[in-house]
């Protein structure tokens, strides 16, 4: 009998919890309202927003892919040579009007960021994991591209009159190569904060993550960039990619703005690391979208070149996904994830599938901090919206 109380107290704490979760949004800004009580998760999919990729002919998934004479910025094999730039603005731009019930982009981003105006200061964080801290070389192991990075910067440019000096790119601790990320920006004047910045200008010891349950190996510092903490407002942009802890997304991607990650990746998706994280004040309340690029994508690892999808109409999933809920949209990816691992047969070792298995901090995140909804299929507390263009 009490274990049955037991698993009833349970199951009501975190029924509770979520319904916390979702309140504690609706507090964040406009777009938390528009959500009434439930978390919206918007994929928006066009088949167009890729050329066919032959990923046959890429494999080893590991390989390089060097600079050809004559060639420096373009190689025809790069994967993110095969995306079309148009589309993206056009997927990005519904994806933003389906989110916040908008009739226009630059309408959405004041909804989702509240008092935004020339002068304020906006800084976007990429996924730049996979660098090879070499100008000569490239490869096609999965980072972030820079069609997605231009757009936003140019809805927030061109759109809202944010002025480029007030604009920062971010990946505090990994490198963004000059060729194929800076070469490539549209926006000349923008900020680029990586890991070749001296330390005492990237980050802020004033603020640091607080460890609730679980402390790191000894050795690390947590402080937070000095463009999270001086920023009026956070743009999370991320990759759609399996890893130990289950999805490497939304909150693991704040992984990038320590000094330390090593620190805290030895059994993370059981611990409260990431969770406790995404509590810091600069990222718990500044981070007004959570945008990922899912145009490519890797059910496989979080570290070699996109693999072919069974699950979406194309080999490539040719989607963005969004949300202001960081929970909610790792809950979508994880579940994208899993499905297609199920029917990629012995192309999944057991390795593979048992990443699935170790994504306590997403319950963690929602039970303990009220950071957002988590919750796998059949969603009843997430909204999953996906658009066609």
């Amino acid at each position: 009998m009490n274990a049955r109380k037991n698993i009833g107290r349970r199951d009501f704490i975190r029924t509770s919890a979520a319904a916390l979760a979702a309140a504690s949004l609706t507090g964040r800004g406009e777009l938390r309202a528009a959500a009434e009580s439930k978390s919206r998760v918007v994929r928006v999919h066009s088949s167009e927003a890729t050329r066919p990729w032959d990923y046959s002919a890429n494999a080893p998934w590991d390989h390089t892919v060097e600079p050809r004479d004559g060639k420096p910025g373009k190689i025809a094999e790069r994967y993110f040579d095969y995306i079309n730039d148009e589309v993206v603005d056009s997927m990005l731009e519904r994806g933003l009007r389906e989110l916040t019930g908008s009739g226009t982009a630059t309408e959405a981003l004041r909804k989702l960021m509240p008092g935004v105006a020339p002068g304020r200061k906006i800084t976007i964080k990429l996924n730049l994991n996979n660098a090879t801290y070499d100008p000569e070389i490239t490869n096609n192991r999965m980072d972030q591209t820079m069609p997605l990075v231009n757009s936003v910067i140019g809805l927030l440019h061109d759109g809202l009159g944010i002025e480029q000096e007030n604009l920062t790119i971010l990946d505090a601790s990994r490198w963004a190569h000059p060729v194929i990320m800076k070469g490539r920006c549209r926006f000349p004047q923008v900020n680029w904060i990586d890991s070749t910045v001296p330390v005492p200008d990237r980050w802020d010891k004033s603020e640091t993550v607080t460890f609730t349950r679980d402390e790191p190996l000894p050795g690390g510092a947590f402080w937070m960039p000095k463009a999270y903490t001086g920023a009026d407002h956070i743009i999370n942009m991320f990759l759609m990619k399996n890893h130990g802890c289950g999805i490497t997304g939304a909150m693991k991607n704040h992984f990038g703005s320590i000094p330390s990650p090593k620190k805290l990746h030895e059994g993370l998706g059981d611990k409260s690391y990431i969770a406790d994280l995404c509590n810091t004040p600069s990222i718990r309340d500044k981070v007004r979208l959570n945008l990922a690029d899912a145009l490519f994508a890797n059910w496989h690892n979080n570290v070699w070149c996109p693999r072919p999808w069974n699950t979406f109409p194309e080999q490539s999933p040719n989607s963005l996904l969004m949300a202001a809920d960081p929970v909610a949209i790792d809950s979508v990816m994880l579940d994208h994830i899993a499905e297609e691992i199920d029917t990629q047969g012995d192309n999944a070792p057991a390795w593979v599938r048992d990443c699935l298995n170790h994504h306590y901090f997403l319950e963690y995140a929602m039970t303990e901090h009220g950071l957002g909804v988590f919750e796998r299929k059949p969603y009843k507390r997430i909204e999953y919206k996906v658009v066609e263009i």
